[in-house]
């Protein structure tokens, strides 16, 4: 560590000099701009501020099958300014995929057009979010989603399924925008500061957002496969499938604040719900027989849905173990 005395001058201002080493390796020169972000504990980060690094934060595409994709790793990356240009007048389907693209992803607007150019710019700032209140929001949606589908599933509820599978589109929204923050912080040291992250906790961020979008994605898959007529379904089925998903979804509570509030008691009690979920759910498997084939199908992959939440809710509270 390199500790420099603060220095003061007769009109009052206090300043320190710079390392030679970090001067030379940065090219630093007389009139050369520098950053300043506070950040935890009140530490102060330096960087060397630099035009051609905020402009290579845009970026030309060409119109291609790929668009899509390339729009959405582009905003993944970080990029503030997508422009779309084409030599000759765009596809109207192309232009359609473009915009609904950008519609999925938060922060997003098309700020000019023309029929040959599409210019899109990401209006969020990144050090102004945090973090944990997005994974705070997005476990609220995907909570409510598993309640919600399982009941459907039980109780044959069609358009209570379908809003189930409207709100998944919502987490990936949000999904998307945590990773865009988070290689936002690890790329750039400043805006880490600023949202009180370091590279562990982006770490632990990204893993965590993942796993939450998996457990949205299982509840979604729980409510497409809700059976037209539930009368066909055997009582027992769907009382061990109620019970087994009040479980799931108590587990879930437990296991996301087990890792925000670094309880490890509660990450403990997830532990032993989880094999109390698995027995519940073994029940509704012994319940499966008799069932005609297009309810089976249905039924077992709900059941297997299930099963896939109470093992990332496990995961979920392991990470509370490394924090």
């Amino acid at each position: 560590m390199d500790i420099r005395r603060v220095q003061r001058t007769s009109d009052g201002t206090f300043f320190i000099t710079l390392p030679k080493s970090w001067v030379t390796l940065h090219a630093v020169e007389r009139g050369s701009l520098l950053t300043f972000a506070e950040g935890k504990d009140s530490k102060l980060t330096l960087g060397l501020y630099s035009e051609q690094e905020k402009s290579s934060r845009s970026i030309a595409l060409s119109p291609s099958p790929t668009l899509e994709r390339e729009i959405e790793e582009k905003y993944l990356l970080g990029y503030d300014l997508i422009q779309i240009e084409s030599k000759e007048v765009m596809d109207s389907h192309l232009v359609d995929n473009a915009k609904a693209i950008v519609k999925k992803l938060v922060g997003l607007e098309i700020v000019e057009e023309d029929a040959r150019k599409i210019v899109i710019q990401c209006l969020i700032e990144p050090s102004l979010l945090a973090p944990e209140r997005i994974i705070r929001r997005l476990h609220s949606i995907t909570r409510a989603m598993a309640q919600d589908a399982v009941s459907a599933f039980v109780d044959g509820d069609a358009k209570l399924a379908v809003t189930v599978v409207e709100r998944d589109e919502q987490v990936d929204r949000l999904y998307f925008l945590l990773v865009r923050m988070v290689r936002a912080a690890l790329t750039d040291l400043s805006t880490a500061e600023r949202i009180h992250a370091s590279p562990v906790d982006c770490l632990d961020h990204r893993l965590l957002s993942s796993l939450i979008e998996h457990f949205g994605d299982y509840a979604a898959s729980i409510a497409q496969n809700v059976p037209e007529d539930k009368r066909r379904i055997p009582l027992p089925l769907l009382r061990s499938l109620k019970k087994s998903g009040e479980i799931v979804n108590s587990m879930y509570g437990n296991s996301i604040e087990a890792v925000l509030s670094r309880n490890l008691d509660l990450a403990s009690d997830v532990g032993n719900m989880h094999r109390f979920a698995l027995e519940r759910i073994r029940e509704a498997e012994r319940s499966l027989s008799g069932l005609r084939p297009e309810l089976l199908d249905k039924a077992t992959s709900a059941i297997a849905s299930l099963k896939s939440m109470c093992e990332i809710n496990k995961d979920i509270a392991d990470l509370a173990m490394t924090r």
